[in-house]
């Protein structure tokens, strides 16, 4: 069995979009950089498929992947200017629209070429345990009679600002007092810490901070969640009301982008967004997608660049906003 599997998975990658026999590549290790420290939602995704890749023998080199850590604009910038030879390649979300959006940096999205989207992820509103805050209603309650004091932890431009951004929207005169931190386990610290009094964390990043190897919470985890902003609620966290059932018109999913170099060979795109494919039929991938509350989505081609389109679209007033912020 395992061996027509891993036969299928091969056939499927040695189809490039033409569907004809692949140039061949890679001849050398791969270079995946993630713009974050280790351990948040894009290192916990870009990993995973790395091992996936690997331990279904879908591509005949290694996978390196390398985490950048700071604004998530230098590892960005890193790939965007990286020599486009099919050996390097990034993974990031809407903060790079959020980005681009708010005038943080000027560069965005269109200067890569698109390679694949995997997966969607919603993100959770979430406070410290001892923070005497139990619900989103009393989060931003405190936001708007304390305007400009409640500190909310984010990396600037990215999902967690854009993320709070829309929450204080949601009631008029609520504002939070944004300060930069970083992405999710930057911000989980920060929490604990008390060094700042809200943020938002993805399902993933839940999952990882508060719940043990059984998928059942951790009885010290020192952070709580509020709510969840997804369209239902999710099986690893059933009590967890979303922001439609609390009455707020809040959904806010984010996919999972990998983008080259805007001159990489398209036979180097083509062999990566062919793994990345394959790998999505992984018994490693599925259960990953499982256990971190993703949804399967998987995009290449035109149809990534049509929903990298339709998402600029929607993100850009509100980055904007942020900015200002």
């Amino acid at each position: 069995m395992k061996f027509v599997v891993k036969t299928a998975l091969a056939a499927a990658l040695m189809l490039g979009t033409s569907g004809g026999a692949m140039a061949e590549w890679p001849e050398k290790p791969v270079k995946v950089v993630v713009p974050f420290g280790a351990g948040g939602t894009s290192d916990q995704i870009t990993r995973a498929f790395a091992a996936a890749i690997e331990e279904n023998d879908l591509l005949p080199e290694p996978i390196t992947v390398i985490n950048v850590g700071g604004h998530y604009s230098v590892g960005a910038r890193q790939v965007m200017e990286a020599n486009a030879d099919g050996y390097t390649f990034l993974t990031l979300h809407i903060a790079l629209m959020g980005g681009e959006g708010g005038g943080v940096f000027d560069f965005g999205y269109r200067d890569y070429k698109p390679v694949a989207t995997t997966g969607e992820f919603c993100v959770i509103p979430m406070v410290r345990k001892d923070s005497g805050i139990d619900s989103v209603e009393q989060l931003l309650e405190k936001a708007k009679a304390e305007p400009d004091t409640l500190i909310f932890g984010a990396n600037l431009g990215a999902i967690n600002h854009m993320g709070g951004v829309m929450l204080q929207n949601l009631v008029d005169g609520a504002k939070f007092r944004f300060v930069q931190i970083g992405g999710g386990t930057a911000n989980y610290t920060a929490l604990t810490g008390a060094q700042t009094a809200a943020t938002v964390l993805s399902a993933a990043e839940v999952a990882n901070f508060t719940m043990g190897p059984d998928g059942k919470p951790l009885e010290d985890a020192q952070i709580k969640p509020l709510a969840y902003t997804g369209a239902e609620r999710v099986k690893h966290l059933p009590d967890l009301p979303t922001m439609k059932e609390l009455g707020y018109d809040m959904n806010y999913c984010i996919q999972s982008w990998w983008f080259a170099p805007k001159d990489t060979p398209q036979e180097a795109v083509d062999g990566m967004a062919n793994a990345l494919e394959a790998a999505m039929g992984t018994e490693r991938i599925e259960k990953f997608f499982d256990s971190k509350m993703f949804a399967p989505v998987f995009l290449k081609g035109e149809a990534m660049q049509a929903s990298l389109d339709e998402t600029w679209e929607k993100i850009e007033p509100i980055a904007k906003q942020a900015s200002k912020k």
